[in-house]
């Protein structure tokens, strides 16, 4: 269940100045602050269902096909990896190799939750809209994969089957197994991978949507979607890439001099795995990313320096270390991830007259059309078709309207990738084309539109509105919530009435939150005022994405209150109260 909270939103309390010194003003369609007529709105409303994630699962399984999976020595018992000597001599035996028919890494299909028996139960993607991918390292001396060229990730479960019982049967009785354990070059492969799949990622969310598919790369083109990745590393000791001191007499393996051993330096190999996790900084494409390790050995032929890196490596990789003995099956459903259910919280609401603004001299005055201007101050320059007034105003008489050639325009009106009140041609004329089809440009949570009318800029990059350049004690992102002027510090406002938020939580469950939020001090000019109501989502899960809706309603002439129901009422749908972006 869900935490339930009393109150989302604390009111935001302004306290008044006085001034010994008055002025009498213009006789202009101004109206001192304190004697505006004031209206309530009630908004009710609950967060958007939540749903378990459509996501991409990816899995690399990388397979260790050094030697001394089919004949290995017997190690030291001090657990470095080293050889043991038995009589000044070592001891290498196929009793000592540590998966030698493949059983451990491969099982067969008939045993559950090997990885033949997994690959074999699942049941085809859809090829129009696959879910599940796979991929494979091998690696000796040197490594190889499937598909090719480190390029990605497969959709076809039933070729990926195939190959990987070629694989576990291409020496005959068991896998081809031979020479050293390259951990680095498995890892290097294991990035490229990863990297260039979230590469075609964005190239196919590029494309436009609905478009065919230009391969198995690009099911869906047009679509942005995460992939979960989880690599499944094996191996069955250090990376040792040398052993000097030994040599062949007659067959048998003796001692030529000093033993040492060349291995893999942890910091490389440690490095690496930073590289691979640094892709899940592109939140965009990347879920997540987790890397499990399986150190599989003989009994009692332990090496403790191999098993400790595995370990070291799950650690940094976000995964889990798992130990095997040689002989028994490994589970593989065990690796995949649960279902993630994203669910919404309220992240932030603000109800505001379109039909007032504020403007420079410090009064409120009727802006009928809702474009940023007012009506009664002087006559702004005919603005060109489909640029409201206020961006007209900012640019000056003439905008270059040819920087907008290359967006749509239905019957005098460009297009609006998102509905904050701002359109793509006026956004890249306001140089925020990175902000096209993103209604909080510069990611403060409060909508591009709310913050351009009152004069604090929005575009992508620039600050938030979470400071006090008046120095008056109050953000931009309060008086703009409360309905007050951003730019006139409130000492020199008479009797400052701010919008306050009463946030009542109703219900809570594991759908959603249903709220009734309660706006009061509403300013209003005249007849004929609409009220316009932007709610902003967000979820854990999707981290920098959100869902942003925004309503707009006339306020009956001579009423006092004006009334919001949820986006699913029949009687709002029919309204076209709401309009959504995500």
């Amino acid at each position: 269940m869900r935490r339930a909270t009393a109150a989302l939103f604390l009111p935001i309390l302004f306290f008044t100045a006085g001034c010994s010194k008055t002025e009498k003003l213009q006789d202009l369609a101004q109206v001192n602050i304190q004697s505006i007529p004031r209206a309530n709105a009630k908004v009710n409303l609950c967060t958007d269902p939540s749903y378990d994630q459509k996501q991409y699962i990816k899995t690399l399984i990388i397979l260790d096909h050094s030697g001394s999976n089919t004949s290995n020595f017997l190690l030291a018992a001090d657990g470095s990896g080293a050889p043991a000597l038995v009589n000044g001599t070592p001891v290498i035996s196929a009793q000592y190799g540590t998966d030698p028919t493949g059983q451990l890494r491969y099982g067969n299909p008939q045993t559950p939750g090997t990885l033949l028996n997994y690959l074999s139960t699942l049941p085809p993607n859809n090829p129009t809209d696959p879910t599940r991918f796979f991929s494979v390292i091998n690696f000796s001396d040197s490594d190889d994969t499937y598909p090719a060229n480190a390029s990605g990730f497969t959709s076809d479960i039933a070729d990926f089957y195939n190959h990987i019982q070629q694989d576990a049967t291409a020496g005959g009785t068991g896998p081809n197994d031979n020479g050293a354990t390259n951990y680095m070059a498995a890892l290097k492969s294991a990035y490229d991978i990863i990297n260039n799949d979230v590469q075609a990622a964005d190239r196919c969310a590029k494309l436009t949507l609905g478009s065919a598919s230009p391969g198995a790369w690009c099911p869906a083109p047009g679509v942005e979607v995460s992939s979960t990745y989880i690599i499944i590393f094996m191996s069955d000791g250090a990376p040792i890439m040398q052993i000097s001191g030994l040599g062949l007499l007659n067959g048998q393996v003796v001692v030529t001099g000093p033993i040492n051993l060349t291995y893999q330096p942890t910091d490389q190999i440690l490095g690496e795995v930073a590289t691979i996790m640094a892709l899940t900084s592109n939140t965009k494409y990347v879920t997540s990313i987790n890397l499990f390790t399986i150190y599989y050995y003989a009994q009692g032929n332990i090496d403790k320096t191999g098993q400790q890196l595995l370990a070291t490596m799950a650690k940094a990789g976000n995964g889990v270390a798992y130990n095997a003995l040689s002989g028994t099956n490994l589970n593989y459903a065990q690796f995949q991830p649960p279902a993630k259910r994203v669910s919404f919280q309220l992240a932030d609401i603000f109800v505001t007259n379109s039909s007032v603004i504020w403007a420079p001299d410090g009064y409120l005055h009727p802006d009928a059309n809702m474009d940023g201007v007012a009506d009664d101050i002087g006559t702004p320059p005919q603005p060109p078709a489909g640029i409201s007034g206020l961006v007209a105003s900012e640019l000056g008489s003439n905008p270059n309207l040819g920087a907008c050639s290359g967006v749509n325009k239905t019957n005098g009106s460009f297009a609006a990738s998102d509905p904050d009140g701002l359109n793509d041609c006026e956004k890249i004329l306001l140089g925020d084309n990175t902000g096209v089809g993103n209604p909080d440009s510069n990611g403060d949570l409060i909508p591009d539109w709310l913050e351009f009318i009152n004069g604090v800029p929005f575009q992508a990059g620039t600050a938030p509105a979470i400071n006090t350049p008046l120095q008056d004690g109050y953000t931009i992102y309060q008086k703009i919530k409360a309905s007050l002027p951003v730019n006139v510090p409130l000492q020199q406002l008479h009797n400052a009435v701010p919008v306050t938020y009463q946030t009542n939580l109703i219900s809570s469950d594991n759908v959603h939150d249903c709220y009734q939020i309660t706006v009061q001090n509403l300013p209003i000019l005249g007849d004929g005022n609409t009220i316009r109501v932007d709610v902003l989502e967000k979820s854990d899960l999707l981290k920098n994405k959100f869902l942003y809706r925004v309503a707009h309603k006339a306020i009956a002439p001579g009423a006092v209150e004006v009334d919001f129901d949820d986006w699913t009422s029949a009687a709002e749908q029919a309204l076209k109260t709401w309009q959504l972006w995500n």
